[in-house]
């Protein structure tokens, strides 16, 4: 059983249809008794914990860090670029 479960849980992503076909996975493995019950109650406890433990970073949970955005890159690559231009025309008079 440890085997299989290292086996198993090495081959699972961690998004969430991974989750979905792992769950179906240990479902069909139940049903066709190559796992009894409990233990495929235990592949997806631990699946799970997996799961919460490596999910991530949420956006939200980026967003007090400081980091700068996308859109805030552009601007001022935006600006940048006026500011280029003004200074390209001055020297140019």
């Amino acid at each position: 059983m440890e085997e299989l479960k290292k086996i198993f849980l090495a081959g699972v992503g961690l998004t969430s249809t991974s989750v979905e076909k792992a769950e179906k996975l240990i479902n069909e493995m139940v049903e066709k008794g190559r796992v009894t019950v409990q233990e495929g109650k235990e592949l997806q406890s631990e699946l799970t914990r997996k799961v919460t433990d490596k999910r991530p970073i949420q956006k939200s949970e980026l967003d007090h860090l400081g980091y700068a955005k996308k859109e805030d890159l552009d601007e001022v690559h935006a600006k940048l670029d006026a500011l280029s231009a003004k200074l390209e025309a001055l020297l140019n008079k």
